[in-house]
């Protein structure tokens, strides 16, 4: 059901960068600026526009870091001789291997260990932590000139 009704915004947002489909990012923020102008609608496009950017973003980190995560552990799985061969752990290594490669070129495997699931982990709480102060500075600012406190 959900697939049906998000189809119309899929086809639209059909947006890719090197292989990434940043229509979809495009495509929440602007649901969840809906969803926030049907809850408070005396704020302004600006303070919807940065609330949902903000809290897309976020989320979007959280999913990435819960990723690495569950990839790790798929990792030990497999290497302990585990069968856990199914669509939501390929879906899951799919999106691992895509975000771990990144920091995986720029410091290689040493010695049997690969440090850059960690490394991934640490940049992007960095982001997260980074985004969260962002938020907190910037939008009571935005909320006060629209309000106008």
């Amino acid at each position: 059901m959900i697939k049906f009704l998000l189809f119309p915004i899929l086809l639209i947002f059909n947006i890719y960068y090197k292989k990434v489909n940043i229509g979809l990012f495009f495509a929440s923020v602007l649901l969840f600026s809906g969803y926030l102008y049907y809850l408070s609608p005396e704020l302004g496009i600006l303070s919807i526009a940065n609330l949902s950017i903000f809290k897309v973003s976020i989320t979007l980190i959280g999913i990435l870091k819960f990723t690495i995560i569950a990839g790790v552990i798929l990792s030990w799985l497999y290497m302990f001789g585990v069968d856990a061969s199914n669509s939501l752990s390929a879906l899951i290594q799919q999106l691992y291997e895509s975000t771990v490669s990144i920091f995986r070129n720029i410091i290689p495997p040493t010695a049997g260990f690969d440090l850059s699931p960690l490394i991934a982990f640490f940049v992007l709480q960095l982001a997260e932590r980074g985004l969260t102060i962002l938020a907190g500075e910037i939008i009571p600012r935005v909320l006060a000139n629209d309000i106008g406190i």
